[in-house]
């Protein structure tokens, strides 16, 4: 991908709800922007065991934020709708099976144009997903879905592992997962990882010049 954004520019970015695919012309990986995290706050974001469907999947977005049963897929698709488009729909089930995700949902939100789903849960029909080509992470891959019971919560803070969620919290993803941060302290954040990656090329550089690794880092 060509071109990266600005820490200056990032947030006006996401405040005009870009697309994914705009916002992705970024360089930082979820590995800088967590590092970054626990650099100003001690906490990572990351999101724990959610990995994408498809390694190439990478996702930037808002959250709109569900909470519901793993045996609830209703509350799900209420929450395509819910979410503005760019939005990262992030959804926090009780459980791991049932699966509130697959292919139709997939769908469904690509036409609503969210930029991506981040299942704390189950989703399923991965050959569909992917031939959808729509970015979705989860914690777990099983066939079973449950019922469209519409019974859970759309747009409140959720926990995911040890991380909490609010709305409208700046969502990354990539191969190695997905990392949450908090949108009032996003610039601060991403500055940070913009730091990080301009100081990994300069001891990328060095290892090429002949330093040892050791050296650079002062370890005796």
């Amino acid at each position: 991908m060509k071109g990266k954004l600005s820490p200056e520019n990032f947030l006006f970015q996401f405040s005009n709800k870009s697309s994914s695919s705009k916002l992705s012309s970024s360089t930082l990986t979820t590995s800088q922007v967590s590092d970054a995290m626990r650099n100003i706050t001690d906490q990572t974001g990351v999101l724990e065991g959610l990995k994408p469907v498809k390694n190439s999947f990478k996702i930037m977005g808002n959250a709109t934020t569900v909470k519901t049963s793993a045996n609830d897929w209703g509350t799900v698709i209420k929450g395509i709708y819910a979410a503005e488009k760019g939005d990262i729909l992030i959804i926090c089930c009780d459980n791991d099976d049932p699966a509130v995700w697959g292919e139709m949902a997939s769908t469904t939100a690509q036409i609503e144009g969210l930029s991506g789903t981040v299942v704390y849960g189950a989703s399923r029909d991965v050959s569909g997903v992917k031939k959808v080509d729509y970015p979705v992470f989860s914690r777990a891959i099983i066939p079973n879905a449950g019922k469209p019971l519409a019974e859970g919560k759309i747009n409140i803070p959720i926990i995911c592992g040890e991380t909490t969620i609010h709305p409208g919290d700046l969502i990354i993803g990539d191969e190695c997962g997905v990392v949450c941060v908090p949108h009032e302290i996003a610039e601060e954040v991403f500055k940070e990882a913009y730091n990080i990656l301009s100081n990994e090329d300069n001891l990328v550089l060095q290892l090429k010049n002949g330093k040892s690794f050791l050296d650079i880092l002062d370890i005796k």
